[in-house]
This record gives structure tokens, C-alpha cells and sequence, in this order.
């Protein structure tokens, strides 16, 4: 068994008691955390507090079945290495476990727990740290792609915002431009008067191109101050 700082855990779940007291005296001498389950119902309260490394289940249990226990931990723990120990098993089953439920070997009463049995944990708890590394590198992709997806989004945030600012300044430019003291300045205005009022177009048009996010605020403050100057040059 590989060295690591975290101590290996198991779940042994069976029926039989004599059968759970056979498991735990051959591993009495192994640095394992093991606990136990009598049926299907402590076993599942047990799954859902705590992840295991490994679950060794029979298939008739009270509750809920060996076959659904497997079905869950599939489901909301796949890391987690499965091993059968039963008294019998189909040709139909064992294809099922093996090809479907992802079960790692499947025992058949009885066995040596302190020989073949102890030869696939070790084998099992290897396999265990592959598919921790595994699932590691994939929450890891994930956590990249769902930032490089967060940054795309605001960057596509900027750029609507940026183009929205854009059409605004061009809609309220073509607006102002219908209000042009060229347009309405009489032709008899002193070329100082008709001076004077574009200026005062000129820093008005400047002042709405520069407010940006505000510039539909800023367009009443120029059309007011333009139709101002066109009442002035039309009196």
C-alpha cells in the first residue's frame, strides 16, 4: 500500500455478524480505519456523513440492497472503490456490477481475507488515489474554464456597454445636428454674433460627446441651451 499522511478508511457492510468479526480480526494488524454496517439502512446513514475509500458490501442486506448502496455511491461519490462479497452471484450480475456499477472485484464465500482478499484493498486503494487525482484534475479544468468563461462575459459586457455608448453619442449627435445655429442663424447677424453663437455650439455638442454613460442627461442640457440660441437669433 502506498505511504501518505491521510490514514486509509473502509466500509465493510454484511449481514453476518461472525462474518464482519472474521474481516476485522485479519485486519486488526492493518493501518486502517474500518467501520461497519449490519444492513442497508446504517450503511446508507454512514455514506452520507462520510466519504470512504473503499465499500465492501454483500448483495441481500435489510433496507436497502448491496445493489443500491453501489447504485448511490456511483452516483454521489465515484471515487469511491466498491468490492461484492457474497455467497453467490450470476454470469448476468457479475457483468452488470463489473461493466455497469464500475465495481472493482467481486468475491465469492469464502475467502482469505489476510491473502487474495488483502492483495485487492491494496490494489483497490491505489486505484482509489488515481481517481482522486482524477477527479482533482477535472474540478481543476472546470474551475479554469468557468473563469475564463466568467472573464469572456464581462469582456463581452465591456464591449456591448462600449458599443451602446457609441450608438447613443451617434443617435444624440444626429439630433443636435438638427438644431445647428448654421441652420437658424439670420443671414443679416454680424459675423462676430454668428462667431460667438457657433462657439458656444461647439462647447455645447463637446460637452454631450464627453459624458459618455450620461449622455442622454446631457442632451437635454444642449438642446435646451441650443434652442435657447435659436429663439435668441429667430427674435
Amino acid at each position: 500500500m502506498g505511504q501518505d499522511d491521510t490514514k486509509h478508511n473502509l466500509l465493510f457492510i454484511s449481514k453476518y455478524p461472525q462474518i464482519i468479526h472474521e474481516f476485522t480480526d485479519a485486519m486488526k494488524d492493518r493501518d486502517i480505519e474500518i467501520e461497519t454496517a449490519i444492513n442497508g439502512i446504517e450503511a446508507a446513514a454512514k455514506i452520507k456523513k462520510k466519504n470512504y475509500d473503499i465499500v465492501i458490501t454483500g448483495l441481500s442486506l435489510e433496507g436497502y440492497n448491496g445493489e443500491q448502496i453501489i447504485t448511490y455511491l456511483n452516483k454521489t461519490a465515484p471515487s469511491t472503490v466498491c468490492i461484492i462479497y457474497t455467497t453467490t452471484i450470476s454470469s448476468a450480475q457479475l457483468h452488470f456490477f463489473i461493466n455497469e456499477r464500475n465495481v472493482f472485484r467481486v468475491f465469492l464465500r469464502p475467502v482469505d481475507f489476510r491473502g487474495a482478499f488483502w492483495e485487492a484493498l491494496e490494489e483497490a486503494y491505489e486505484y482509489h488515489a488515481v481517481q482522486v487525482k482524477n477527479e482533482e484534475d477535472t474540478g481543476a479544468r472546470r474551475q479554469e474554464q468557468e473563469k475564463q468563461e466568467r472573464e469572456i462575459e464581462i469582456m463581452d459586457q465591456r464591449m456591448r456597454s462600449q458599443r451602446q455608448a457609441r450608438e447613443t453619442t451617434n443617435r444624440y449627435m444626429k439630433r443636435l445636428a438638427g438644431l445647428t445655429i448654421k441652420e437658424y442663424t439670420p443671414e443679416a447677424l454680424s459675423a462676430e454674433a454668428r462667431g460667438h453663437l457657433e462657439r458656444i455650439e461647439a462647447r455645447t455638442i463637446d460637452f454631450c460627446s464627453e459624458q459618455g454613460e450620461h449622455a442622454a442627461e446631457s442632451l437635454d442640457k444642449a438642446e435646451e441651451v441650443l434652442q435657447t440660441v435659436r429663439s435668441f437669433t429667430e427674435n
